[in-house]
């Protein structure tokens, strides 16, 4: 089995909280989108040691496959963007933007941030924290 990693997960391995071997193994397939790419970026280049964050997760990225938002996500992203709008309840861009290119890879998202992804029907999340 697959896993996308959310944001949340991977700050956690970044910052020595997280230890994913103890959840899957080596051979495991562990991907990230390109979403969590940009937003482990902002943190970095927002931190007070740019560099040597940004080292870290050009390190974490090495061992993970990122999938990008692609036309077939977005096209997902869209329909959930408006369902949610339809019931009520304020989408988050990002958030959207990641389940999007979890469903259309029919890989596990996993994540600490239930709440906002528990949302998506047809998602499937695990959390490892």
């Amino acid at each position: 089995m697959s896993f996308i990693l959310d944001t949340d997960h991977c700050v956690a391995i970044l910052r020595g909280r997280l230890d994913v071997s103890a959840y899957v193994s080596l051979s495991t397939p562990l991907f990230t989108t390109a979403i969590t790419v940009s937003e482990l970026t902002y943190g970095a280049h927002k931190s007070e040691s740019v560099e040597r964050n940004l080292s870290h997760v050009t390190l974490l990225l090495k061992g993970l496959t990122v999938l990008p938002f692609d036309t077939k996500a977005a096209q997902h992203c869209g329909a959930l963007k408006d369902k949610l709008r339809r019931a009520g309840i304020p989408p988050a861009e990002p958030d959207l933007q990641i389940a999007g290119i979890a469903l259309v890879h029919k890989i596990p998202l996993v994540t600490h941030n239930q709440r906002h992804f528990a949302r998506v029907s047809g998602l499937k999340l695990v959390d490892w924290m």
